[in-house]
């Protein structure tokens, strides 16, 4: 099962292209058509029992530049319709207005590649799994920003119970989609009922590790895999591997995987995976942050100090970290390896990114020390030192994330039909992914996210 094909979708964008390109890229997908003629019946009938959104600039999160003195039409948390006031006035009356002024919105972040429900704070296992646990994350993620993540693997069956009990027109939280128990069979035997096991679970997605873990075991062998993804396709279930080594990713783009949910940290990509992902027009979600988690808290981070950081992290969490017993558990054969291999994954990156391979902003936050939502933004602003664009990492966590992920029909977008999540920012995030930081409110379903931890400080 395939689950981006841009051009069977219509949607007339390279998803990895850089950004001297993009506008090229994106303008065959057009922003929402402005209505003609002055308050026609055909705009009283829109506006009827709908939520106008009226702000100086809106993005529709595929064209290369804002709508400017923007209206966003909502009804029953879609987005009717976007277009700019300066075409189509509003009526000065009997119409449902919010002015957000002089302000940014964006079309909700979309986390391709997170955890959810697993570990709280440093603590794992059946002990802290809870429906709370899962909520509290989704809160946690929606105030960043992130208003759907993708969590791929080792979710508690609570986080299945949340995402099914989440009404999409009102989920208070960040929208959930969830992988189950990462699978290990060790036979191609194995594998048909593993995945008929999980299959039965109801998942949005299949997970498998091909990895050897430096060195200190044997990697799933490549009868294996293959037989995990082709009954994950069977079952009608797509299917993210995490990876670490070139061969692998070969191995598994040969036997037709979902996404690749890293980057490659061993060596250098060639012409040769570049090409097998464009043939396929699979995803790789490069999850940089998570090389950083390896290492960083050998000593004290910068990022500690960061206010940003600190709005939803307490004292206890930063003062675990810094004792010196936990500290030596990040300077060991782990941590020196993937130190040395993040400048090589986000070498990588772009060049696939250049390349025309889509890249899908991801992090892998969620086990211990990996913190949901800052580790969002850190990801965007290394997606963006590496040499993306700031236009193109937008693209990675909008438009580009829904389509890898399946959910481009409703999501990563501003645009009719599309759930109404967009976040509302002081700064233009097109500026840079620092911007990113000056978010003023969350809206998901053209609902106000109200953040358990109060308002944004910077």
């Amino acid at each position: 099962m395939k689950q981006l094909s841009l051009v069977a979708l219509g949607v007339g964008i390279a998803i990895g292209l850089a950004g001297c390109g993009q506008a090229e890229q994106t303008a065959s997908i057009p922003a929402a058509e402005p209505i003609e003629g002055a308050y026609s019946d055909e705009l009283r009938e829109l506006l009827a029992d709908s939520q106008v959104f009226t702000v100086a600039y809106a993005w529709d999160g595929v064209s290369a530049s804002y709508i400017e003195n923007a209206a966003i039409v909502v009804r029953e948390g879609r987005v009717m319709s976007m277009f700019s006031t300066d075409a189509q006035s509003l009526p000065e009356d009997g119409v449902d207005i919010t002015d957000l002024g002089q302000r940014y919105v964006l079309p909700g972040l979309i986390n391709a590649h997170g955890h959810v429900g697993m570990a709280d704070g440093l603590q794992t296992g059946e002990a802290v799994y809870s429906q709370q646990l899962v909520r509290d994350q989704l809160a946690t993620y929606a105030h960043y920003g992130i208003t759907s993540v993708v969590s791929l693997g080792d979710e508690p069956e609570q986080a299945f119970q949340v995402r099914d009990e989440m009404n999409p027109r009102a989920p208070g939280m960040s929208r959930l989609w969830v992988a189950g128990d990462v699978l290990d069979p060790s036979s191609p035997e194995d594998a048909v009922s593993a995945v008929a096991g999980a299959a039965a679970t109801n998942p949005d997605w299949v997970k498998i590790r091909v990895d050897s873990q430096l060195g200190r075991q044997t990697a799933m062998s490549e009868p294996v895999y293959s037989q995990v993804i082709e009954s994950s396709h069977e079952h009608d279930l797509p299917l993210a591997s995490h990876m670490v080594t070139l061969e692998h990713a070969k191995g598994l783009m040969r036997a037709n995987t979902d996404l690749l949910a890293h980057s490659v940290r061993d060596a250098e990509v060639d012409d040769e995976l570049i090409d097998l992902m464009l043939q396929a027009q699979v995803c790789m979600t490069p999850t940089l942050t998570r090389e950083v988690s390896t290492f960083v808290y050998a000593q004290e981070p910068d990022f500690f100090a960061d206010p940003f950081f600190r709005q939803t992290v307490d004292d206890d969490m930063i003062a675990q970290l810094l004792e010196p017993e936990m500290q030596q558990n990040y300077q060991g054969q782990d941590a020196q390896y993937y130190e040395q291999a993040l400048p090589l994954a986000m070498q990588n990156m772009v060049r696939m990114h250049e390349a025309g391979v889509g890249i899908a902003m991801g992090t892998d936050s969620g086990p211990p020390a990996r913190f949901q939502g800052y580790f969002e933004h850190m990801e965007m602003e290394m997606m963006e030192d590496a040499g993306m664009s700031a236009l193109d990492v937008l693209l990675s966590a909008t438009s580009v994330a829904a389509q890898c992920m399946g959910l481009g029909d409703e999501l990563g977008r501003l645009a009719s039909g599309y759930w109404a999540d967009f976040v509302v920012f002081e700064q233009d995030p097109m500026q840079g992914m620092q911007h990113l930081r000056s978010i003023e409110q969350v809206y998901i379903a053209g609902e106000r996210f109200e953040s358990p931890f109060g308002d944004y400080t910077r």
